[in-house]
């Protein structure tokens, strides 16, 4: 039994990939496939303090026109005002 799968992983990894044969042959990618999570749904972060929307203390204004009023972060880390996104084209994580 153990012969056959040896003999099975030296045919997905043949042993030329190998560093001289010290480093054991990697994992079968099927494995890696099954173990994904995938990916949610972006956030984006803070430039200045590096935290989520929900997360950030820092003060909430638009870097462009100053605005208080509908502030989201954008990919750049930015906030940004409706107002803003819309004349930029800037989208926000949700």
């Amino acid at each position: 039994m153990e012969r056959c799968r040896e003999q099975a992983l030296l045919e997905l990894f043949p042993a030329s990939h190998d560093y001289q044969g010290h480093f054991p042959p990697a994992v079968a990618p099927r494995y890696i496939t099954f173990m994904s999570t995938g990916t949610g749904p972006a956030k984006y972060r803070c430039a200045q303090c590096d935290q989520t929307a929900t997360s950030c203390d820092c003060e909430k204004f638009c870097c462009l026109c100053q605005s208080v009023l509908d502030i989201r972060f954008c990919e750049d880390g930015l906030m940004y005002c409706e107002d803003c996104r819309k004349a930029c084209d800037y989208k926000t994580a949700d």
